[in-house]
């Protein structure tokens, strides 16, 4: 079973640090998961709040336990009418922002989720940092 190495963590890492440094946005916090949840890579990057650290953690938390994006879960969640309490995990959030990356036979390898700047732009760097290990 293929797993996220930390070649691929410091790839996604520097990835996104260098498309914040570009976009001339606010700077966010990064962390990486493995298939299971566990933390395995945690940047912070200058000037961010510590919230946003909590919040990346769980992002990608609930990316890998979920098997989705945050915000597809967030949208679930309206969509069934659902409490999040209903999951009995007190790590997972509906927080956008968090991403499943996935081998390329569609097999969820881990997750990467981004906190500091509002949450589709927090959602659509996840998910551009977790297509970065197929460029």
């Amino acid at each position: 079973m293929q797993k996220i190495t930390m070649d691929m963590c410091q790839q996604v890492l520097n990835g996104i640090v260098q498309q914040v440094k570009q976009d001339g946005g606010k700077p966010v916090a990064i962390a990486i998961c493995d298939q299971d949840g566990s933390l395995i890579a945690l940047l912070k990057m200058d000037d961010v709040p510590a919230r946003c650290v909590h919040f990346a953690r769980h992002k990608a938390y609930t990316a890998a336990r979920m098997q989705t994006r945050t915000a597809a879960f967030l949208a679930r969640l309206y969509q069934e009418q659902l409490d999040i309490s209903y999951f009995c995990d007190t790590n997972l959030t509906p927080l956008p922002g968090g991403a499943p990356i996935l081998a390329l036979d569609g097999t969820v390898l881990g997750s990467v989720g981004i906190s500091g700047r509002p949450s589709e732009e927090d959602q659509h760097l996840a998910d551009m940092a977790a297509e970065l290990l197929y460029r």
